[in-house]
């Protein structure tokens, strides 16, 4: 068979060039990325229950979905819950294996058939999908001198000219308020007209309707008819009758004054370049779809950028905060190069050992393997990431050794037969290491199939190892016995030996004689085979034991220096964004100290990171620092400076962390505590945190009993409040349209609905902006007032009792359990699986945990030990097929153990080298194990 590429020359040098060609184009067209993109199937199931406490919330409709959820959905891998203040919000992850399109469409029809379950007040659970891979690919911080309302304008302009680029999913914006008319009512208008804050909300509801009536036919023309009862403007909003005492309308403008502005702020950004002050700004948070080529659709996004700043972003100043393009390049960049530099180190190595002629041909065969096995990654849907290229990087040095065999068995062949042709030598060649060849290969691919029976993230994560390792292995062979035969008879110079050709047979000789010499000393001695047995066994057992004594520290997956680093600042529960924008200054002042590390940073105060799944939030906010290239010090050295400054800020939590290089794991360090009382709980949580603060290696210590606030609760007399025909969810109304304003009707411009929010004036200031209307105090709120049918006002206080009270803003479930979690990070010189048995040490020995409460440790641990025991039965299943070639090769089990018995020689040294390094090893590097 392989005798056929040597016959016909011309068709395999064309073969060779149109697989070069095939390759190079697919590593082109190959979507890059930094990391795999993981895929896990999660559905949201939110209910909301308009003024229900988190108690509430919890026994009448997370209990109940959950109960209806579990046992009745396929590939569930576990269900957690959160019931808050008026919202369950229960989140369903399905194993990795499973179909995200099936999975979401399952979920919905089980839920709608679990809607009868809850209270009638409760509104229809929404489903949504979550992607886990929906971060930001790019975020971009635009500056101009222009009004709040400008600004806003353009953030729209932007948002709606960016997400026409190929690839982009969504386009975020943050910093700027959107378009609002508000219809800020005032108390004292509706104590001189008997009116309530309801009756002004549902007459401006009711008011701007237009809709189709029908068609009438006249003189055989069909005409339609449109009520046009709506109104396009503020002026229109203000006209809108609201009742009528005596002879004359109360409009609007009579109660309330319409504001055309903006909503309230929600979140504050600001832009800080090479030092400088930090300036408003909008922010832009870019989003690729599923799929795709992130490098591609960054260069997209800039190319649309440079077009808008000769139009809207004309007098701007646009910076580029994030770009995950630019990184993946780097990324590829410094990976390649590496490569390249192994690639020559092999070549040099060949050429020293086995002349620069062979040593040439033979390293053909890694440039042809790759290019190759590209084109198996490009059909087979995978990425090039920073996994993939590992995975070339490591199996370089093993696709050279067919070729090597090749090489020097023609040239010794054509050396020591003068009368044989360089065409039959390459035949011979190749029908005698053929067999040998076949069968090393495959138990090389063999080890790397066992790879797929990881599963979960980590299954997905790894996934491109396997493929990229089994497609450039079975290239190699290719390479090997069907090209190199023919370019070595055509390249190698016959039976001329070169001077420095001799010099190397000679000095091949002489360690030969010399290796030999040793061997036969060392079996024809029974005492020198027993030392040396013992050596091999003692070294064999003393190197497995470096691992559980702690000399080979293992991480999950390595820390690797970054350009991007992200800062939370959290305030305790109640501040108020205008608190924690004073709290964010202070830390942006250590930031300035560090002009010669820091290129930018961007702020974003009333948020948490994106990047860490933060949401919209008074207490919270975040920077994100790009650092400058030629720094001086690492990512990881900054970090802890970082902390270690900021560790001078008391009243304020402020967490310094930086992007992780594995698949999403969730918080290094994680303790769950199961239990049914929230009080137990938070006790229990307290001694668990105050035992992690004291391990080494450990920061930023988080707990869920961190989220509990002071609440003031209003306790509804039911039977009262029935008494004047009111019940619970006219009075929730009043109070949200009171407090927070209610949405009555939107306004359509060209370009988007204007939101028209009534809400009520509970400042004392008859002149405020709307933003700042419900700072106030408890008894104005115990002074509004709702209307009877009869026409009598009843003050909302007369029906209420008022409490403050400690409460929980959040309870948590796993699996319909009750769930505390204590998470942390690690420190540059801490190390999870240590700091993990540290922790379990002293809860099993110092706390006495209550009857009832369990725990458990997660985080990066319960990954990383599914991972662990996943690697060890791949490792088993790739040595019992390896065993089964080797077997089938040699017909003979003594044979096959004498091959095997490489094996503990080769663990001895990989062990102690990892021991010898200074960094912990990663679970990269277990991985060469297999090879």
């Amino acid at each position: 068979m392989w005798n056929f590429f040597i016959d016909n020359s011309r068709f395999t040098y064309l073969l060779v060039v149109i697989l070069v060609g095939f390759g190079l184009y697919s590593v082109s067209s190959i979507p890059k990325e930094s990391s795999p993109e993981v895929q896990v199937p999660i559905g949201i199931i939110t209910t909301v229950l308009p003024g229900a406490p988190a108690v509430d919330v919890e026994s009448l409709v997370t209990n109940e979905l959950e109960r209806g959820l579990s046992g009745g959905l396929e590939n569930v891998k576990k269900i957690t819950s959160v019931s808050s203040e008026g919202v369950s919000s229960i989140t369903v992850e399905f194993s990795a294996e499973a179909d995200i399109d099936e999975s979401i469409s399952e979920l919905k029809d089980k839920v709608d058939t679990l809607i009868t379950r809850l209270p009638d007040d409760a509104e229809r659970p929404l489903v949504t999908e979550v992607n886990f891979v929906d971060q930001p690919i790019m975020t971009i911080a635009v500056s101009a001198d222009k009004t709040p309302v400008e600004l806003s304008l353009l953030a729209d302009d932007l948002v709606d000219n960016l997400e026409t680029v190929n690839g982009i999913s969504k386009v975020e914006k943050s910093g700027v308020r959107d378009q609002e008319i508000t219809v800020l009512v005032d108390q004292a208008a509706l104590l001189r007209f008997n009116l309530t804050v309801n009756d002004v909300f549902n007459a401006v509801r009711s008011a701007n309707n237009t809709f189709p009536v029908g068609q009438i036919v006249t003189d055989n023309v069909s005409y339609n008819i449109v009520f046009a009862g709506g109104t396009d403007s503020a002026d229109g909003i203000k006209k809108i009758p609201v009742a009528v005492r005596g002879d004359q309308a109360v409009l609007v403008q009579d109660l309330a004054e319409v504001v055309v502005g903006l909503a309230p702020a929600t979140t504050y950004s600001r832009l800080s370049v090479d030092g400088n002050p930090s300036q408003s700004s909008l922010l832009l948070s870019i989003y690729k779809q599923r799929g795709g080529d992130i490098t591609v659709m960054t260069e997209a996004v800039e190319t649309k950028l440079n077009e808008l700043k000769s139009t809207i972003l004309a007098d701007t100043t646009v910076y580029t905060v994030y770009d995950a393009g630019v990184d993946i390049k780097k990324d590829l960049s410094n990976l390649s190069i590496s490569g390249l530099q192994t690639v020559f180190l092999v070549i040099t190595i060949l050429m020293i050992a086995i002349g620069w002629r062979e040593g040439l041909i033979a390293g053909l065969a890694i440039p042809l393997s790759f290019t190759i096995g590209f084109i198996g990654l490009y059909f087979s849907d995978n990425t090039l990431n920073f996994i993939s290229l590992f995975a070339l990087i490591l199996g370089i040095g093993v696709l050279v050794d067919s070729g090597i065999v090749i090489v020097e068995g023609i040239n010794k062949r054509i050396r020591n037969n003068p009368t044989i042709s360089k065409i039959e030598a390459a035949k011979e060649t190749v029908n005698e290491f053929s067999a040998p060849l076949i069968s090393g290969t495959l138990t090389t691919v063999a080890m790397f199939v066992g790879l797929f029976v990881v599963g979960g993230v980590t299954g997905q994560f790894i996934s491109s190892i396997p493929f990229t390792l089994i497609f450039i292995m079975f290239a190699s062979l290719i390479v090997a016995l069907g090209f190199l035969p023919l370019i070595t008879a055509k390249l190698l110079n016959g039976r001329q030996v070169a001077t420095v050709d001799g010099k190397q047979d000679l000095l091949s000789k002489k360690t030969e004689n010399w290796y030999r010499s040793i061997l036969v000393k060392i079996l024809s001695s029974r005492t020198l085979k027993k030392q040396f047995l013992t050596f091999i066994v003692v070294g064999f057992i003393s190197a497995i034991a470096l691992i559980p004594t702690g000399f080979v520290k293992v991480v999950f997956f390595a820390q690797s220096d970054v350009d991007d680093i992200f800062i939370e600042i959290e305030l305790q529960e109640g501040s108020i964004k205008e608190s924690t924008d004073l709290a964010v200054r202070r830390v942006e002042e250590y930031l300035y100290k560090h002009n010669a590390v820091i290129e930018a940073f961007s702020v974003t105060v009333g948020s948490g990171s994106m990047f860490n799944g933060g949401g919209v939030n008074p207490r919270l906010a975040n920077i994100q620092v790009s650092l400058k290239e030629d720094r001086g010090l690492t990512s990881s050295e900054f970090v802890e400076v970082l902390r270690s400054e900021f560790s001078e800020i008391r009243d304020v939590k402020v967490t310094v962390t930086q992007p992780s290089n594995g698949p999403p794991t969730g918080s290094p360090i994680g303790i769950k505590l199961y239990g049914d009382d929230v009080e137990t709980l938070n006790q229990v949580a307290s001694q668990v945190t105050q035992k992690l603060s004291e391990i080494s290696g450990v920061t930023n210590i988080s707990t869920d009993s961190d989220a509990n606030t002071t609440e003031i609760q209003f306790l509804v007399d039911k039977e009262k409040a029935g008494l004047y025909g009111f019940n619970s969810q006219v009075i929730s109304q009043t109070l949200r349209s009171a407090v927070y304003g209610s949405e009555a009707t939107s306004i359509t411009n060209l370009k988007n609905d204007i939101p028209v929010v009534v809400r009520l004036n509970l400042n004392n200031s008859s002149e405020v902006e709307p933003e700042f209307a419900n700072w106030t105090n408890i008894n104005t709120i115990q002074n509004i007032e709702l209307a009877t049918l009869s026409g009598e006002r009843i003050a909302l206080g007369s029906l209420s009792e008022i409490k403050l009270r400690e409460a929980n803003n959040e309870i948590k479930h796993e699996d319909q359990k009750r769930v505390m979690t204590i998470g942390s990070d690690i420190t540059a010189t801490g190390n999870v699986m240590e700091v993990n048995a540290e922790l379990k040490k002293q809860i099993d020995e110092n706390i006495n945990l209550p009857t009832g409460v369990t725990y458990a440790l997660g985080g990066e641990t319960e990954e990383s030990n599914q991972a662990f025991i996943e690697m060890f039965y791949a490792l088993i299943i790739g040595i019992v097929l390896m065993v089964a070639i080797l077997v089938f090769q040699f017909d003979s089990y003594l044979h096959t153990f004498y091959v095997l018995s490489i094996l503990p020689f080769s663990l001895i040294g990989i062990l102690y080298g990892l021991a010898m390094q200074v960094v912990h090893s990663p679970f990269l590097q277990l991985w060469g194990l297999l090879l």
